[in-house]
């Protein structure tokens, strides 16, 4: 458990520096830009979200087919357009039989609602599935409503309600 305690508090460091490098660049490049002959420059906008679980709906294990109504644990999820490093998944899905978690291993891309990429997935801490094609959707959703995980195969997933977020844009 302290572990996983120790995990969750560099991620949400690294990700914490990521935005405060974020509105230094933003910062630094609007202290640049210049304007030609009634030109006005135009800042891209940046924006980043969190979105935050304890309250888990349903998990589908895809080696075994096996469907689980009675998840308790955590999810969190955290993004951006602008900070690549900046986008993580963590899960702590516990079921009867075993603790699932979900992480994000590689970005193929993402907006305010939804992550795109390959997921590896570990049960009481080994490796089951890795590299598995997916996408996180509903995450633009407020609180109370749900988000869902699915494979691209379909035979993985996950879905919870989100008991809290972050969004914001910097301009």
């Amino acid at each position: 458990m302290s572990k996983r305690l120790v995990l969750v508090t560099i991620l949400a460091l690294v990700f914490t520096m990521a935005f405060s490098c974020m509105v230094f660049a933003v910062d630094m490049n609007a202290g640049s830009q210049t304007k030609n002959a009634g030109d006005s420059a135009v800042l891209p906008v940046y924006w980043y979200h969190q979105v935050f679980s304890d309250k888990p709906l349903y998990l589908q294990d895809g080696n075994t087919g096996k469907w689980y109504d009675n998840v308790k644990g955590t999810v969190e999820i955290r993004w951006s357009n602008y900070f690549s490093t900046a986008k993580t998944l963590i899960t702590d899905l516990q079921v009867p039989d075993g603790t699932y978690q979900f992480t994000l291993a590689t970005l193929a891309s993402c907006s305010p609602d939804s992550i795109e990429g390959a997921f590896n997935i570990a049960k009481n801490g080994k490796i089951v599935a890795s590299n598995i094609k997916g996408k996180l959707y509903g995450l633009s959703l407020p609180e109370g409503n749900y988000f869902k995980f699915y494979s691209d195969d379909t035979k993985w997933h996950f879905s919870a309600y989100i008991t809290k977020r972050i969004d914001g844009t910097i301009k």
